[in-house]
């Protein structure tokens, strides 16, 4: 087992060696899909621990050998997102757990935003102007400072408003970020998940596109290109997926 525990937290060492057994039957669940989320209250405080999916024997080896897990990167990008001004939930430990040589699992925990995500305005007909403005500020500054968020879309950007009437933004889920000197190809591939309301991400783009000093037209075309073979290709992996199952499950059922 190998621990990281953040500068100030080292009254938490106890909770977090402990999560491989209290990690499945405490808390309150955030999210469950390929990976799980919970929220915590450990001494009047709330953390946030994100379990992530068991690597496949591949991963296993690059995790244990070549690359930090997905949970010492979400630890070190943490503080490499707030050195570059930008706000996320402060890294608090990551946890690894070995099977013989190889990790098998591994625990991410922060300190908890609970902040509505730019979904819940943008994500409709009327959406709000001055939240897209923003935004593309935001990806602007992202771009400039050479980070490309590595899941960027509209549930993993929260927000608040601020005491001016403006809009104050946090970053989550951030650990398959990279942090590189971007060609446009590069942040046209990086925007290209944000939306896929072609409205929006129009507004956005061409807003983005205006504040770097770059052509609007052909970045929005590039940018909405990208996305039209990203929906092509995942419905397309759907369609197989749907077909194997619909195979396996017959098999089966003999």
């Amino acid at each position: 087992m190998t621990m990281t525990v953040g500068s100030g937290f080292s009254a938490l060492s106890g909770f977090v060696g402990s999560l491989p057994q209290t990690f499945s039957q405490g808390g309150t669940t955030l999210y469950k899909g390929r990976n799980t989320v919970k929220s915590f209250c450990v001494d009047g405080r709330t953390l946030v621990v994100k379990h992530y999916k068991r690597p496949n024997p591949v991963q296993r080896v690059a995790y244990s050998f070549f690359k930090k897990s997905k949970a010492a990167r979400a630890y070190l990008f943490a503080a490499m997102l707030r050195e570059r001004g930008f706000n996320t939930p402060r890294e608090v430990a990551y946890l690894e757990l070995g099977n013989g040589i190889l990790m098998s699992d591994c625990y991410f925990v922060s300190e908890s935003c609970m902040l509505p995500p730019l979904t819940d305005l943008l994500r409709r007909d009327d959406f709000d102007r001055d939240a897209a403005d923003a935004l593309a500020h935001l990806l602007a500054r992202l771009h400039e400072k050479g980070v490309m968020h590595g899941d960027l879309n509209l549930t993993n950007i929260l927000y608040e408003r601020t005491a001016d009437g403006g809009f104050s933004f946090w970053l989550i889920d951030t650990n398959r970020s990279k942090f590189i000197q971007p060609t446009e190809d590069d942040c046209a591939e990086n925007l290209k998940r944000l939306t896929h309301d072609k409205r929006l991400m129009d507004y956005v783009i061409r807003r983005y596109a205006q504040i770097r000093g770059i052509d609007a037209d052909k970045t929005v075309a590039l940018v909405i290109k990208k996305l039209d073979e990203f929906e092509h290709k995942r419905a397309v992996t759907g369609k197989f997926k749907k077909a194997f199952r619909k195979i396996t499950g017959k098999q089966k059922k003999r």
